[in-house]
This record gives structure tokens, C-alpha cells and sequence, in this order.
């Protein structure tokens, strides 16, 4: 099955309601939940902290982050017509301070990429965590920023797909072994077949 895009839920598979912690899923397997979410008293701006892993998504040596972050947004801003602004405020525990800056950049090019603005880099002093950054920004509905966010989503869709086909690549190597190994027995076959008519 060829994957489309992640789930969004609220809590136990139910529909999401806006206010309440966001269960992304890849099918059945729960990556993990963007929590807190909150909303303004209007409904007309969302605010984002934090995406909490599943035990899945720390045991897997990929980065969703990314994914995760616009397919969040692209939800929001799809089956909430009254938001107008998502504002962002991500942070990560990094244990080495090359790491948390790699992973700021990153995350704040993304957020450039899909046209938020007041994009900032901000050091997160933690004595425990060094490294620890905290990007913000916030992302406004429009027609240019929606074309953004969906050629970026389509982007990390299609990166995502990558890292899902080697996992099927194992199973089909056998299938092919076999049918060359029958295309061989079958050309030596008439080869042999070949050589016996030459005899007589």
C-alpha cells in the first residue's frame, strides 16, 4: 500500500476536536501527539508547542518531525475554516549543541519555506539539555502560503515514501532470484535441446 498521508485524530481514533492534544498516526501505528494545542478565545488562532513521540517514532533512526509539522498545520488549516493564524513555538531536548542548532535550522527554514514570518532562533538555557533551541514563527492563511505549504507538504510526502519502499525491497529480491534462476534452467534447457538435434 502506497502512502498518501498521516491521520490526525483525537484521543482513542476519535475525530479531532480543535483545542485537544492531536493523535498522528501512519495508519495503524500511532507516531505520537502535538500537545498542548491551544486556541484563542475567537478560534481564529492556533498555537503549537510540542510533538511528543510514540516509543515507535524513538526506536526508528528517521526524522517525521518535518512531515509531521506541515501535515499538522496543512489539517488545521483545512477542516477549521475560522483559523486564520498558527503560531509555532518548537523545541527540542538536545544533548549536543551541534545537534539542537541543526535541527533549529532546519526547522526554521521549513517554517520560512511554508511563509510563516518572525521567524526566530532562541537559545533555551537547560544545565541538563546544552543545546537547547526553541523555534518560533507564525503562519497566516493566504493563498500564497497555502500553495507553500502544500508544495512542501507534497515534498516531505514523497521523502517519506522513500524511507517506506526498502522495507519491501527484501521480499521482492527472492520473487526475482527465482524467476531468474527459471529463465536460466530454462535457456540452458534449450540449449541442450539445441545441441542434441546438431548430433543426429
Amino acid at each position: 500500500m502506497t502512502f498518501e498521508s498521516l491521520r490526525i485524530t483525537g484521543r482513542n481514533g476519535q475525530r479531532y476536536e480543535l483545542g485537544t492534544p492531536m493523535h498522528v498516526h501512519d495508519g495503524n501505528v500511532h507516531l505520537g501527539t502535538v500537545d498542548p494545542v491551544r486556541v484563542s478565545r475567537d478560534g481564529t488562532e492556533v498555537h503549537i508547542e510540542r510533538f511528543l513521540p510514540s516509543q515507535f517514532v524513538k526506536e526508528q533512526k528517521r526524522n517525521f518531525g518535518p512531515l509531521v509539522l506541515l501535515e499538522v498545520t496543512a489539517y488545521l488549516a483545512e477542516q477549521f475554516h475560522g483559523v486564520q493564524t498558527i503560531s509555532y513555538s518548537l523545541s527540542r531536548e538536545i544533548e549536543m549543541h551541534g545537534d539542537g542548532m541543526k535541527v533549529a535550522s532546519a526547522r526554521s527554514a521549513l517554517l520560512q519555506d511554508i511563509g510563516a514570518e518572525g521567524v526566530t532562533i532562541t537559545p533555551r538555557p537547560d544545565h541538563e539539555t546544552p543545546g537547547n533551541f526553541v523555534v518560533e514563527g507564525v503562519w497566516a492563511y493566504n493563498e500564497r502560503n497555502v500553495a507553500a505549504l502544500g508544495y512542501c507538504l507534497t515534498r516531505e510526502r514523497e521523502i517519506y515514501r522513500q524511507w517506506e519502499a526498502p522495507a519491501s525491497q527484501p521480499a521482492a529480491i527472492p520473487a526475482l532470484r527465482d524467476r531468474l534462476r527459471q529463465l536460466l534452467a530454462r535457456g540452458a534447457g534449450e540449449a541442450g535441446a539445441r545441441d542434441g538435434d546438431g548430433a543426429d
